[in-house]
């Protein structure tokens, strides 16, 4: 793996489509206009507030499950539960709000943690109370759907998906590069303050969960695909509760 930084944030030291309807397809290439564009998630952002979404590209994707009012991006993995980067947790005074796919927010508040030891850069949050239907809990990659090549869609804390590809998988871990024959306008460096964002694969229309950022360029992070990862995961939920 390449020499890479962790995406703390500065202030300390060491994520034209018919709207969100829906898709079906299985790789975000396949959702792209001739017309290269940016994939801006929001007309408009609102922590409190109605925030609709921009009919481009990204449109059709389900990004409910993310909450991204604070830089320290937490992603719903159950009604009750999120994953964030352990290195960059949100703390228990900061809502974490997620939008439906109407732009509807809902509020919650992550009352306990647990990191993980020994799997990589993950902390499992408990939410004060179970979200509704209608806001996301993102299911894990599977491995076999994950080989270097593979077109994921990442997102950042600009609000904005973008597309990169698989570089590597190393154990509990997975790397991204950048999809040489896209447009650039499709490419996101990561830094400070992305850490936790997500990056799914997309299969069947439905977006699965393969890594959240733990450091810069095109993002490196812990593999949600790998066995003892999931295992992790799922012990902490048990363990937080529902």
């Amino acid at each position: 793996m390449k020499a890479a930084f962790l995406l703390l944030p500065p202030a300390v030291l060491l994520a034209s489509c018919a709207g969100p309807g829906g898709t079906t397809a299985s790789s975000p290439l396949e959702l792209l206009p001739a017309k290269p564009e940016k994939g801006t998630l929001f007309k408009y952002y609102q922590t409190q507030a109605e925030s609709p979404r921009k009919n481009n590209w990204a449109a059709p994707l389900d990004f409910s499950g993310i909450s991204w009012n604070d830089t320290r991006c937490a992603t719903l993995i159950s009604p009750s539960h999120v994953v964030m980067a352990a290195h960059y947790i949100r703390d228990a005074h900061t809502p974490a709000v997620f939008h439906d796919r109407l732009g509807q927010p809902e509020e919650r508040f992550i009352v306990s943690h647990k990191v993980l030891a020994g799997v990589g850069d993950i902390a499992v949050g408990k939410l004060n109370m179970r979200l509704p239907s209608g806001y996301k809990a993102y299911r894990f990659a599977s491995p076999a759907d994950v080989t270097p090549g593979t077109p994921v869609i990442t997102t950042d804390q600009t609000l904005t998906a973008s597309i990169h590809q698989v570089r590597e998988v190393f154990g509990k871990g997975i790397a991204f590069d950048w999809v040489p024959s896209i447009d650039p306008v499709y490419r996101r460096h990561l830094i400070p303050g992305d850490s936790g964002h997500p990056t799914f694969i997309l299969k069947n229309g439905e977006l699965l969960l393969v890594e959240t950022h733990t450091t810069g360029g095109p993002g490196a992070g812990p593999f949600y695909g790998d066995p003892e990862v999931r295992q992790a995961i799922r012990a902490a939920m048990a363990e937080l509760g529902d």
